[in-house]
């Protein structure tokens, strides 16, 4: 029997042929029991061998006179044989019966088969055994029972269907039946005058029949087989039955609004940081809902967290030396695979530029998160998971690759919220706790404080996630909580994990077939979650407040930093912003990246000293490295030139000699073409240097002419199954390059 942290039923698994009970005895038997069952069932138990022979003999006479079974004669000790081994009441079978009866209390005593009665005998409703007929009719130890109780329960073994406590005509009769043992015990000397009168007008003491808690079930399943292994009958959870049914409620209703965008079933973890208690452990939203396979608890249903596990992979990254300025790349770019070449994209097909891992992180970007874990490197990152209780990790070479970064490693609502947990308490990882009695655990590090403390003041920053998740909505909160959704490919799960200075809660979306959903993200997801923490955060501690904000890791220094390049705010910086460091990580450079530069105007190329005024701009431009000259085209950003204007006299007298190198596709790439993809989606990027970078670019495919360009040289080709040959030449001078080879798969 399992019970919520504050001693409600929660529910109980059912034996053998659907009984409950069988539960053991005090070592001790409780005399009241005792004395009420062997009056009531074998007066001369403690006198005979096991068989009775005058009340055979006599029921023998009684049944062939009336050609009927009248008396059956039965002993406790042939009860025990029939319950041990149930059979037709046929006379063969009752010769048996008294032969093991013999048998049982030859070799084992009349105590051990007292005993036995006592734990195997019916009590009704499907309950076996005085003591949890005692726990289930009363609520009581069955050593707590009082006179009145031990003869209702004495009476109840011989006709359990008739003497039904929970029916007014059948505990009617129990109680008759009580008050007849009672008197007998009283005429035999066992009940005192006053025990008898205070028992047959006192109040029998039964408790409504307990009512399991459909919202708790996956709980009860997924704790049974722990409490099964403990000492007890009765385990006493850490679940909280007022918060499991609020959050199977709101779960349920999440659910119904998302109904027509495909999202079939959810699941749900509230855990108490504080103690690691598991309050609510919701793993289905309706354990009997068949055509969404509610029974499968989802709590413990390894699917692809999507982006939920990128806050650990930066937390890694800043072990080694990272801070929360650290310049991050959004740009496309490809990453060398095993068969090929990989272009990921972002969640949104965009891309941002140059970000700062503040804001990488909270806005969930995939292409800064793969340039970190190719930094970290897979197999350190999967030894942290590993260590942190991520259990099914596979070790076989090339099982998870950078792909790891964005949902290929398989987890759980419970390790998740365990690897969360893990944050909010500066890094140490402690294991969820699931039984009230369960014994303080040593918290183990696997991450340092400051990055732990880093990432959540990262994740509750609600600045830090503009753009990609606006002002108001379902992850900006009153009070301090970090957050972090997920979503994985095709939007087949949607999760969500957010906590607060003293609660957790983790929810995922999807179906059991893995069928994607209509747009279903884990932002979507971050509603339930949003209601969940403000109906439960009210009564964790309510003593005092919530924080407000989660402050910087002890000890960090602030500085003024360029919110582009991560630098210190220069003189040409249009805004700055505080960031936190800790003591000799801060910048100390300040930002090259907001710069004047003298520009000609006839071309748009630097501008020497000789050029003449008339053609000269000086202009507040952006000097951004090479790599990000193709977003920065897209967002039509002016940015510096980086090679001189040809037309200068400096320029003409130190001319370089003409060089062209394609940069982009790296020879041998592989593509996967899709059929069902639009030729201006489905492409690559043809990308060159050229010097001079004023000369324009033919770009030849399969030794046709395909397009002439100018800087930055670049070109989308629409992909074509086959093996093709890409190459490029200037358009005025005897320079060109290639050819390289790719290759596009159906």
């Amino acid at each position: 029997m399992v019970l919520d942290r504050r001693g409600r039923f929660l529910g109980e698994i059912a034996g053998e042929n659907d009984d409950l009970g069988y539960w053991p005895l005090p070592a001790a038997l409780p005399e009241k029991l005792v004395v009420a069952t062997v009056e009531t069932e074998d007066r001369r138990f403690f006198a005979h061998p096991g068989v009775h022979l005058p009340s055979v003999l006599r029921a023998a006479w009684q049944n062939t006179r009336r050609f009927r079974t009248v008396s059956g004669a039965s002993t406790l000790a042939m009860q025990v044989a029939r319950l041990q081994a149930p059979a037709s009441r046929s006379v063969l079978h009752k010769a048996r019966e008294a032969a093991e009866a013999l048998l049982l209390v030859s070799d084992f005593g009349h105590e051990r088969v007292l005993r036995q009665y006592l734990t195997l005998a019916p009590y009704g409703h499907r309950v076996r055994g005085a003591a949890r007929a005692a726990r289930y009719y009363f609520d009581k130890p069955v050593e707590d029972l009082s006179w009145l109780q031990a003869s209702f329960l004495a009476g109840l073994p011989q006709m359990p269907g008739r003497m039904n406590p929970h029916n007014p005509d059948g505990l009617a009769r129990a109680l008759r039946r009580a008050h007849r043992i009672l008197r007998t015990l009283h005429a035999r000397g066992f009940v005192a005058g006053d025990e008898l009168q205070q028992a047959l007008q006192g109040r029998v003491g039964l408790v409504p029949r307990p009512q399991r808690s459909p919202e708790a079930l996956h709980a009860v399943l997924g704790l049974v087989s722990e409490a099964a292994r403990r000492r007890g009958n009765v385990s006493t959870s850490t679940l909280d039955l007022d918060t499991q049914r609020t959050t199977a409620s709101i779960l349920r209703a999440q659910i119904d609004d998302m109904g027509e965008a495909g999202a079939g079933n959810g699941a749900v973890l509230v855990v108490d940081l504080p103690s690691m208690d598991v309050l609510a452990w919701v793993g289905s939203r309706d354990y009997f809902q068949q055509d969404a396979r509610g029974a499968i608890d989802y709590v413990r249903t390894r699917r692809s967290p999507g982006s939920a596990l990128k806050p650990f992979l930066y937390a890694l990254a800043m072990e080694q030396g990272a801070t929360a300025a650290t310049e991050l790349p959004d740009v496309a770019a490809e990453f060398d695979v095993p068969g090929g070449a990989w272009l990921p994209e972002n969640y949104n097909h965009g891309y941002f530029g140059p970000m700062l891992l503040r804001e990488a992180l909270a806005n969930s970007r995939n292409l800064p998160a793969l340039r970190i874990l190719s930094e970290v490197g897979v197999e350190p990152a999967l030894r942290f998971f590993e260590r942190a209780g991520v259990r099914g990790i596979s070790w076989e070479p090339g099982r998870y690759g950078l792909g790891l970064a964005l949902g290929g490693l398989e987890t759980t609502v419970e390790e998740l919220a365990g690897l969360y947990a893990a944050l909010a308490r500066d890094g140490e990882h402690v294991p969820l706790r699931f039984f009230a009695d369960d014994a303080a655990v040593q918290p183990r590090r696997v991450l340092s404080r400051d990055a732990a403390r880093t990432v959540r003041h990262i994740l509750a920053d609600p600045s830090a996630r503009r753009p990609t998740f606006p002002a108001g909505g379902s992850l900006d909160y009153d009070y301090a909580v970090a957050v972090k959704t997920g979503t994985s490919q095709g939007f087949r799960d949607a999760w969500t994990v957010a906590f607060s200075d003293r609660l957790l809660v983790g929810v995922w979306l999807g179906n059991h077939d893995r069928r994607r959903m209509a747009g279903v993200s884990g932002a979507r997801a971050a509603a339930a979650v949003h209601e969940i923490m403000d109906a439960v955060m009210p009564e964790r501690s309510p003593q005092r407040p919530p924080l407000v904000a989660f402050p910087p890791p002890d000890g960090f220094v602030s500085a003024a930093i360029c919110p582009l390049s991560g630098r210190l705010a220069g003189p040409g910086c249009p805004s700055q912003k505080a960031e936190h460091f800790a003591p000799g990580t801060q910048p100390w450079q300040a930002c090259p990246w907001h710069v004047r530069v003298r520009v000609d105007r006839r071309n748009g190329l630097r501008a020497g000293r000789s050029c003449p005024p008339r053609f000269v701009d000086e202009r507040a431009m952006l000097d951004l490295p090479e790599d990000y000259a193709r977003w920065a085209a897209s967002q039509h950003l002016e940015i510096a030139p980086r090679d001189p204007s040809p037309l200068c006299a400096e320029a003409l007298a130190s001319e370089a000699p003409a060089q062209l190198r394609i940069r982009e596709p790296r020879a041998g790439a592989r593509y996967l073409w899709d059929p069902e993809t639009p030729p201006e989606a489905s492409g690559i990027r043809l990308s060159a240097r050229a010097t001079p970078a004023d000369q324009e670019v033919v770009w030849i495919v399969d030794g046709s002419p395909v397009a002439r360009v100018r800087w930055p040289h670049e070109l989308h080709w629409a992909l074509a199954p086959g093996r093709h040959t890409v190459a490029a030449a200037l358009a005025g001078r005897p320079v060109s390059a290639g050819p390289v080879t790719v290759f596009v798969e159906n």
